[in-house]
């Protein structure tokens, strides 16, 4: 995908990042998290929509694809990652706390946003679609914003 290499770089270094920054949070938190299987679960959701993000901007940066093979990458990024975020949620089981950023996490979920945006991208590449990668700029803002929210809500709950 010619001309999204800084797309590409920027992206990953995001994901990086937040990755990195999650890992730091859950470490002071270790212990609080090892007793609490729904914050555990919690978290390892925020941390696969995060390594989603650099795993795109992987994909994005293996020179020579053709949009169809990159298609396919994220058609099977974006399969796996979604059945990793639905077995972390069934397993996470708590009910969420009612407060509006949650109510709001309930209705735009960044974890089907994200998986579905980056398999519409995959499948949009694999047809043929010009215009295809631009589907990927909301997705993945939609993946910072929610990611954060969520890294949010879950830094709170471990203050509580």
């Amino acid at each position: 995908m010619a001309g999204w290499d800084n797309f590409a770089v920027i992206v990953g270094g995001v994901g990086g990042a937040l990755v990195g920054l999650l890992f730091v949070a859950i470490s002071i938190h270790a212990g609080r998290i090892a007793d609490s299987a729904s914050l555990r679960h919690r978290a390892g959701q925020t941390l696969v929509v995060f390594a989603m993000l650099l795993l795109v901007a992987v994909v994005l940066s293996v020179p020579s694809q053709s949009d169809r093979v990159v298609g396919a990458e994220l058609v099977v990024l974006a399969v796996g990652a979604a059945i990793l975020l639905i077995r972390l949620d069934r397993s996470a089981g708590e009910k969420v706390a009612d407060n509006p950023l949650s109510r709001i996490l309930r209705q735009v979920n960044p974890n089907v946003t994200t998986a579905l945006g980056v398999a519409l991208t995959g499948v949009l590449l694999l047809t043929g679609v010009q215009w295809a990668p631009y589907t990927l700029l909301p997705t993945t803002c939609a993946a910072i914003v929610g990611g954060l929210a969520s890294a949010y809500l879950l830094l709170t709950r471990l203050t509580d």
